[in-house]
């Protein structure tokens, strides 16, 4: 076949996602939902009304948006519509398993300003598992630290993960938020104990500010996969880092477009991280607010240079480095080894 795929050709590649926000992926359509049905005032972001798509001028721009759909889930029901809807849009495009990242700071903690009782938060996920997994989705969720919210040293969200109430199916921590001024090392106690009871180490590193970032979530945290990292390439000696240590980079291009990481698609840095030879899956991040999927993504790639065989590898790798039950990660592996590229 044409060593650029077709787009039906990328919806039947099996696929997983690794890298995407249950609370980014509200389409402007489901954001108007939820303000309706919870008669929420969009008029103090929106005052010409809901956009027909969400635009931001910069990371603080679009958090501030971001946090306005959080606040509209505020029920078991609103959390597993949202993992539905998710799941029925991944499932068409030929994904079998996701990694989606929940911030259970900014939905249960007084301190946060929301409150919702952790046994809510709880059941709103585990109903939504479920019916993804009825659709043939599995999903495994990672729970990330606010990095600009959550007080620095603090344990609340790794002590929530490894409580009682926390839902079923959490693979990995992240940490997520605003870079800029808020270094990871601060959260390395919270990685330690998250590690220490066999979670997954997997923040964001390497987006709104630069290889620093990526080195401390790799020494500091003990990352195996950091989101984004895509400013590692600034520093000759971290990108060494991150692939002496086989750490996978989570890259997002329409985000990083979108947040002015990158002026323009035909200069993302793909190209150049896969040159210097690191791993990379590709990922949507907050679909839903970026107006993009994660064909859409995939296509990208193709554009910067990734063949059919190239895909079919990248998929691989993003299997291995999955937290996927083993299962799953068979039935992926062994459906790869009969695509035609």
């Amino acid at each position: 076949m044409s060593d650029r795929p077709s787009r039906d050709w990328l919806r039947a590649l099996p696929k997983v996602e690794l890298h995407c926000h249950l609370e980014g992926s509200m389409s402007v359509e489901t954001v108007r939902a939820l303000a309706e049905r919870h008669r929420a005032d969009t008029t103090q972001l929106w005052p010409g009304g809901l956009p027909e798509q969400f635009s931001f001028d910069g990371f603080p721009d679009f958090a501030a948006q971001y946090f306005f759909g959080l606040s509209l889930l505020t029920d078991a029901e609103d959390l597993a519509t949202a993992t539905d809807d998710l799941a029925a849009t991944l499932v068409a495009q030929g994904v079998h398993h996701a990694e989606l990242t929940t911030t259970a700071y900014s939905h249960l903690l007084e301190e946060a300003g929301r409150g919702m009782p952790p046994e809510v938060y709880r059941d709103g996920l585990n109903e939504g598992r479920r019916r993804a997994a009825a659709r043939g989705l599995s999903i495994g969720w990672v729970i990330d630290i606010p990095r600009d919210l959550e007080p620095a040293g603090s344990t609340a969200t790794v002590d929530y993960v490894l409580g009682p109430t926390a839902p079923d199916g959490v693979v990995a921590l992240g940490l997520g938020g605003y870079e800029v001024g808020f270094p990871a090392e601060w959260w390395t106690r919270a990685f330690d104990k998250a590690r220490a009871a066999g979670l997954g180490s997997v923040p964001h590193g390497g987006e709104t500010e630069g290889p620093e970032q990526v080195r401390s979530a790799i020494e500091d945290l003990g990352a195996t996969r950091v989101g984004h990292g895509v400013r590692c390439l600034e520093d000759p000696a971290v990108v060494d880092l991150v692939r002496e240590r086989g750490v996978m980079l989570e890259v997002c291009p329409t985000s990083n477009l979108r947040l002015g990481v990158v002026d323009d698609l035909a200069e993302h840095p793909l190209p150049r991280l896969r040159d210097a030879g690191l791993e990379v899956c590709i990922n949507t991040d907050d679909p839903g607010w970026f107006a993009t999927d994660l064909l859409t993504e995939l296509e990208i790639a193709s554009d910067l240079g990734v063949t059919s065989a190239h895909h079919v590898e990248l998929q691989r790798r993003a299997i291995e480095r999955s937290f996927a039950p083993a299962e799953v990660r068979v039935g992926l592996l062994s459906a790869l080894d009969a695509v035609d590229a």
